[in-house]
Order: structure tokens, then sequence, then C-alpha cells
């Protein structure tokens, strides 16, 4: 009886150990799916910021405000050019 009794009392400390176990592993997975949740609102948050950007360039008007920007990059480019080489482009034509 009294083998019995000291197994019943190993095995109730086991299972509480187990369940102590089960818990904590259970709080930190809690703990994690809570940071992942605000890791993906953060996310989302940080998307919809974009989205009008993305909007912008990928429309007719950013490409075209693009390409006049790059126009005038290399027209400014060419004066600058024409301007400095002024007397050798002169020569070349007399």
């Amino acid at each position: 009886m009294e083998h019995i009794s000291s197994r019943m009392e190993e095995d109730r400390q086991e299972r509480k150990t187990a369940q102590a176990e089960t818990e904590r592993t259970r709080l930190v997975t809690s703990a994690e799916i809570t940071a992942m949740r605000h890791g993906q609102k953060d996310v989302l948050r940080r998307l919809d910021k974009i989205e009008p950007v993305t909007e912008l360039v990928t429309s007719w008007r950013g490409k075209l405000a693009g390409i006049m920007i790059v126009m005038g990059f290399i027209g400014a480019l060419a004066t600058f050019i024409i301007l400095f080489f002024k007397d050798a482009i002169t020569g070349l034509f007399q």
C-alpha cells in the first residue's frame, strides 16, 4: 500500500512539473504571438504610408514629372558643356 501511495505522489509531482512547463511554454508562445501582432500592425501602418507614394510614382503624372526632371538635368548639362567649350566649338565652324 505504501508503494502505491509513494508512486501516486511521484506521479502527482511529475504531473505538476509537466503542467508548470506547459504553462510556461504557453505564456512564452502567447507573448510571441502578441509581438507578432504588433509587428504586423506596424507593417500595415507603414504600407498605408507607402501606398500614396507608390501610386504617385507609377502614375502618368509621376512618370511625366520624372521625365521632365531628367530632361532638365540633361539640358543643364548640355548648356554647361556648350558654354564651357564655346571657344573650341566656334573654332570648329570657322
